[in-house]
């Protein structure tokens, strides 16, 4: 998964809002699973490393413990607060870990030391089952909050399907944040994924949004475009102003709709999905390419 930086600086919301939100967990149950986490962490890490207690969060990694105060501050804290504005309903009922190291040579050698496991990726990976997040901070914060997307959706809609999954998580490898005036929200912008998709749809060789949707296989043949088309189509629907509500009627009728094709319906309702296939791909060959 290739990477970028957040545009700008989240600024002086993002350091308020991690300060001023109300507290997630007031048995202190979590806190304290948090610190035994913590624990485990330091005594696996050694004493090169940090850790940081944020409940949910477990920071930890070849940073000082103030460079992990200002990852949490300036992009963690007002991402998760900015994503269960938008999306997500169910707050994190257990530890996050976030493991982050500074260049390739240390990333790799945790990764296996900790877990045993070399070449998955030279950005980053989630791990669901231990709910961490392992990264290569080197390379930029877009893999950081990708991860952190699928991260924090497992706790809110674990059977969305994988089209969504990435779509979501990858709208948001380039990314801000901005205040509404109701609340933060986060914005995806146009990323490096746009060029190769946009050559594969000139070529007349792009599925169609049906197929995407359906498409029990989106890790198999052409993985790559299916990611560039789902986070594309991500980013179709939110600047559509529907993304937030098709989320969250999907999420709801999973059982009844597993698909989510009433949930599109009912975003596009004046559209079928063959016209809306055409509208979105016309949309999408004629967005600027950043590089």
């Amino acid at each position: 998964m290739r990477n970028s930086l957040l545009p700008g600086q989240i600024g002086e919301w993002a350091l308020q809002s991690a300060t001023t939100s109300a507290p997630l967990d007031p048995s202190g149950l979590l806190e304290r699973e948090c610190q035994r986490r913590a624990d485990q962490w330091s005594a696996q890490l050694g004493a090169d490393c940090s850790v940081l207690v944020r409940a949910p969060f477990v920071l930890a990694g070849d940073f000082a413990e103030a460079e992990l105060e200002e990852l949490h501050q300036q992009t963690i804290q007002p991402a998760m607060q900015a994503m269960h504005r938008s999306y997500f309903d169910i707050e994190p009922s257990e530890p996050v870990s976030v493991l982050v190291f500074r260049g390739e040579s240390s990333y790799e050698q945790n990764c296996e030391h900790l877990f045993g496991e070399r070449g998955i990726s030279i950005y980053g990976y989630y791990k669901p089952k231990q709910r961490t997040l392992v990264l290569n901070l080197g390379t930029g914060k877009g893999t950081l909050l990708h991860e952190l997307t699928h991260a924090l959706a497992d706790f809110d809609f674990q059977e969305m399907p994988e089209w969504l999954n990435e779509g979501l998580a990858s709208l948001h490898e380039q990314s801000r944040f901005r205040d509404s005036g109701d609340g933060p929200w986060i914005e995806g912008l146009v990323n490096w994924r746009l060029k190769g998709l946009q050559e594969v749809a000139a070529a007349e060789q792009l599925g169609s949004l049906r197929e995407l949707v359906e498409n029990p296989q989106f890790r198999g043949h052409g993985e790559g475009t299916n990611y560039a088309q789902a986070r594309y189509f991500c980013l179709y629907m939110q600047e559509q102003g529907v993304l937030e509500a098709f989320y969250r009627a999907f999420r709801d009728r999973y059982t009844d709709d597993p698909r989510g094709m009433r949930a599109l319906a009912e975003a596009f309702p004046a559209t079928d999905l063959d016209a809306l296939n055409h509208q979105f791909t016309q949309w999408m060959l004629e967005l600027q390419a950043t590089e």
